[in-house]
């Protein structure tokens, strides 16, 4: 009788950590939603009759899900594996997972007296050139983009990856991290030999961190904006306003 309680206790156990682990994991990832919006393309499944809560929870509870649409008329969810470029669609909402990093939000960056005016506005025309109608957007979904940037990366394949992460941001040019990638991909490419690169990659690089410093908003994100913005105000030969940078990363 003790054996069969101390097994009956020993499942309960192991039931509670294990939801306990659901719980968190779920925790850790929340949905995002646009209203009047579509994520189209990269269905994974679809249930009925259900509401709007309901959607998000399930997206939720399966890792495999990473975006929905969801019919408030039809009361119908559409589950995505993935999503790429936000389209209307009247009466809809969509929604997408984003990974919570529990950081505190320390609010709008502060200006950076040492960075000019005409770098900065060399990063919004570099931001305006990958979100203009002129550059190609991605067919791919994002998540396989970024997981084939991640991989290029880890090759040694750095423009492939660069490449990958600006196709990336002209898709989510509001996403810090994302630039903060670009940036650092950026700086390891190999220029070629007398070749424009020699300056346009290092704009571009210190561009992106700009953008990247902009938009994150957590004291260790941001501190390594600065840390990245020095580096490429390095290659770019300005010695003052990289130590500058530095010395802002630090404080």
């Amino acid at each position: 009788m003790a054996m069969r309680a101390a097994r009956g206790l020993s499942v309960l156990f192991l039931l509670f950590f294990a939801w306990g682990s659901v719980a968190q994991a779920t925790e850790a990832r929340r949905v995002v939603t646009s209203d009047n919006s579509d994520y189209f393309g990269f269905d994974l499944r679809s249930d009925q009759n259900v509401s709007l809560d309901q959607c998000k929870t399930t997206c939720l509870g399966d890792p495999a899900c990473r975006a929905f649409t969801y019919n408030p008329k039809a009361k119908w969810c559409f589950l995505k594996s993935d999503y790429n470029t936000l389209k209307p669609f009247k009466g809809a909402v969509a929604g997408k997972v984003v990974n919570i990093d529990g950081d505190l939000d320390i609010g709008a960056p502060p200006d950076l007296a040492f960075f000019p005016a005409w770098m900065a506005d060399q990063a919004q025309q570099y931001r305006n050139r990958l979100t203009g109608p002129a550059y190609t957007k991605p067919t791919e979904g994002l998540t396989a983009l970024r997981e084939a940037a991640e991989q290029a990366s880890l090759t040694g394949d750095h423009r492939s990856a660069m490449q990958k992460y600006e196709a990336f941001v002209s898709v989510l040019p509001d996403d810090g991290q994302l630039w903060f990638e670009l940036a650092q991909e950026t700086l390891a490419v190999q220029s070629s030999a007398n070749s424009a690169e020699a300056s346009t990659l290092p704009a571009n690089a210190t561009s992106a961190g700009f953008n990247a410093y902009k938009l994150l908003r957590t004291t260790k994100t941001r501190a390594e904006a600065l840390a990245l913005l020095g580096d490429g105000l390095d290659r770019r030969d300005l010695a003052r306003p990289a130590l500058q940078a530095y010395e802002a990363s630090l404080a």
